[in-house]
């Protein structure tokens, strides 16, 4: 009975190690690049300290992969900033040239230091894709900054270098 359960023991500990060996064999890493834009904005203030807004937003722009791939980015969101610092949340989708897409849930911070352009730094989840990017499963780390301010003219353009790490079912 004892060599029963060892053995069944010793099975489950390979298949495990099998499994997990298959899954980081299968694993996907790469490296993008995404400029956007502001193409909508609302904002509500708050009036408990000076330049507290909270609100949402919509952006759309470009990736462009490591390996040559293009794809479209647009992204919906919220934001809770005091003088443009502070937490913001979305969803980013990006459509590439054969109507595959992804769809990364994401979570960030930006930060504006006087006398510089804003920074933001955040990391994502892939919760949907379609085409060849059915069944994704991972994760993304992203770093930006603004190229220019928001204002009517030039809609606060940034620039985003981000990495991602994910699986495709079979």
């Amino acid at each position: 009975m004892k060599k029963l359960i060892l053995l069944s023991v010793l099975a489950f500990v390979f298949l495990f190690t099998i499994v997990l060996f298959i899954t980081n064999v299968n694993a996907e890493e790469s490296i993008y690049r995404v400029t956007h834009y502001l193409i909508n904005l609302e904002y509500i203030p708050v009036a408990d300290v000076d330049k507290h807004v909270v609100g949402t937003y919509e952006r759309r722009g470009v990736a462009v992969f490591e390996n040559g791939e293009i794809a479209t980015y647009h992204t919906i969101g919220t934001f809770d900033f005091v003088d443009s610092n502070g937490p913001f949340q979305g969803y980013g989708i990006m459509t590439y040239k054969d109507g595959s897409t992804t769809i990364e849930k994401y979570d960030a911070t930006m930060t504006n230091e006087s006398g510089k352009m804003p920074t933001l730094k955040g990391k994502g989840e892939y919760i949907k894709g379609t085409g060849k990017y059915e069944g994704i499963k991972g994760t993304s780390t992203f770093t930006g900054e603004y190229l220019t301010p928001y204002n009517e003219k030039t809609k606060g353009d940034i620039i985003v270098d981000a990495s991602r790490n994910y699986t495709l079912a079979k």
